[in-house]
């Protein structure tokens, strides 16, 4: 394959990486701040006898934890591999 063929390759990659990366950090936020809604229902589950909501709010805000972060690693890692495929600046 000619040159840019290759480097154009790179950068649709890099470009997909970063895509899935924010969809990943989206569903997190969402996560949490639905989280944040069902936690009002945790006092009265535990009230009544009842851990559901308790366990439901803790595996959610885990989960949306665990898609922030991993989306905030994967955006990092593709925004290093398009920073380390454009041409260098000249200093004005």
């Amino acid at each position: 394959m000619p040159d840019n063929l290759v480097v154009i390759r790179r950068e649709e990659q890099a470009l997909a990486m970063l895509r899935r990366a924010r969809v990943a950090m989206t569903v997190g936020k969402v996560l949490l701040w639905m989280d944040l809604l069902l936690l009002c229902f945790v006092y009265v589950g535990l009230r009544s006898g009842s851990k559901l909501w308790l366990l439901w709010v803790l595996v959610e805000g885990v989960l949306g934890l665990v898609l922030v972060g991993a989306g905030a690693y994967q955006r990092r890692r593709a925004q290093d591999r398009l920073d380390s495929m454009s041409p260098p600046q000249r200093a004005a």
